[in-house]
């Protein structure tokens, strides 16, 4: 999804904040109020600071419009929403190596992260599917590549679509099949299939809005490697915007990017929370109006369901809200996390929680 632009200000109550959104009006997150928060709760939720890791190359501009991470190997793969952005027009994904990663963490004085270009070549899927409006996810199983593509709204529909990588990072190039359609279960403006999770043999299609007001029977579509469909799981209805996940771990548990950003479209008309009336807010949460966290899923026999662990907060930034669209786990250290253009191009890291 497109990153939208707010300027907020004011307390949590506040019910409508001046914003400038393409020049319309639009609601802040309906977190719970702090009166309905049991006192020994409140301001007591986990917090995590993000620690930015600076990018150079062409990702030091906000137009690279990130939307996706995932590991390729010991590669850090991000995606764009549109990787031919650049005025050169020649497609690409962008890498750095983990090892890079870690000794940039271990020497924050250490300059930029270059990422390298991997050419992409997309066999012209824009020019072949009715309402292409980008790429939204990715995830590999081995060097097999799979990607959700958006459509615009009135299309009523997304899709899967493969590729394969070269070992040596040389291309991605997509194949003509197999490809995946998915429904969009709910009418929310400009919401789609934001979110990959690729487990063993089985790969989880994750709709954006899942809030009790917007989606009346949220689900993960599961396909086999072959994007054969092989049903619904049900899924909690979480409130605010999907927008990308870790892979599974061995016991089925993998976490999600959960936020609400200033200026989003009252289309996902979130309803009171009932993760922050269970755990509580966190300082920074407290007193803004944007939401960043990552929540822990599992799936079961009986459905994907919310662990028993506390959503892991980020604390919120002094400057402009963050709007995170990319995650994935950095070994057993935490998370490495991507924004689109808003308030640029952001890699951060976040340590596990406790």
């Amino acid at each position: 999804m497109r990153g939208e632009r707010g300027r907020v200000g004011g307390r949590i109550r506040t019910l409508l904040l001046p914003l400038l959104l393409t020049g319309c009006a639009s609601t802040p997150a309906q977190k719970v109020p702090l009166a309905d928060v049991p006192p020994e709760l409140q301001g007591t939720a986990p917090e995590q600071a993000v620690t930015l890791l600076p990018l150079g190359g062409a990702l030091g501009s906000e137009n690279a419009e990130l939307s996706g991470l995932a590991w390729y190997g010991e590669h850090l793969v991000m995606l764009p929403q549109y990787p031919g952005w650049r005025r050169d027009g020649s497609p690409c994904l962008y890498t750095v190596a983990k090892a890079d990663v870690l000794a940039r963490l271990e020497n924050p004085a250490s300059g930029p992260l270059e990422p390298r270009c991997i050419p992409f070549d997309s066999g012209d899927l824009e020019n072949r599917i009715p309402g292409f409006e980008g790429y939204e996810a990715i995830g590999f199983v081995g060097d097999q590549a799979y990607l959700s593509v958006e459509t615009r709204r009135g299309t009523g529909q997304g899709f899967l679509v493969t590729g394969r990588i070269a070992p040596d990072l040389s291309v991605l190039k997509l194949e003509a099949s197999p490809m995946a359609s998915l429904a969009l279960p709910a009418g929310v403006s400009n919401a789609g299939f934001e979110t990959l999770v690729v487990g063993g043999e089985r790969l989880l299609a994750l709709y954006e809005a899942n809030g009790a007001r917007v989606n009346q029977a949220p689900a993960a579509e599961s396909f086999d490697r072959a994007l054969s469909p092989s049903g619904k799981l049900t899924f909690p209805a979480i409130e605010y915007r999907v927008t990308d996940a870790t892979s599974m771990d061995p016991e089925g548990r993998f976490w999600v990017m959960n936020y609400s950003f200033p200026g989003t479209s009252r289309a996902y008309d979130p309803a009171p929370d009932p993760l922050m009336a269970r755990y509580g807010t966190g300082p920074t949460h407290a007193r803004k109006p944007q939401v960043e966290r990552l929540i822990e899923l599992q799936v079961r026999p009986t459905g994907i369901v919310l662990t028993e662990r506390p959503p892991l907060q980020l604390r919120l930034s002094d400057e402009a809200p963050r709007n995170w669209e990319g995650l994935v786990r950095l070994e057993d250290r935490g998370f490495l996390l991507v924004t689109d253009k808003f308030p640029g191009t952001l890699l951060g890291f976040v340590p596990s929680p406790p």
